[in-house]
């Protein structure tokens, strides 16, 4: 069951690697800058540091996690 679920995740990973990115985006003019309502950058980089600081929270969170699951299966 391992294998198959393993062999699923790696083909689709193999598969998106090769996907084609979009050749043009639409810019909304009429809508403020921001994370959900527009793809228009934010004026001075607003949401970098807050994007950042969430990432960071992320990737320590998972990184916990991942130290105390290799932890307590090592005991065993």
């Amino acid at each position: 069951m391992k294998r198959l679920v393993v062999t699923i995740a790696l083909a689709l990973g193999a598969a998106s690697a090769y996907a084609e990115p979009p050749t043009t985006h639409e810019i909304l003019y009429n809508r403020p800058s921001g994370f959900w309502t527009s793809n228009r950058p934010a004026v001075g980089g607003a949401y970098r540091y807050r994007l950042l600081g969430l990432g960071v929270a992320i990737a320590i969170g998972m990184g916990w996690f991942t130290w105390r699951i290799v932890k307590k299966h090592a005991r065993q």
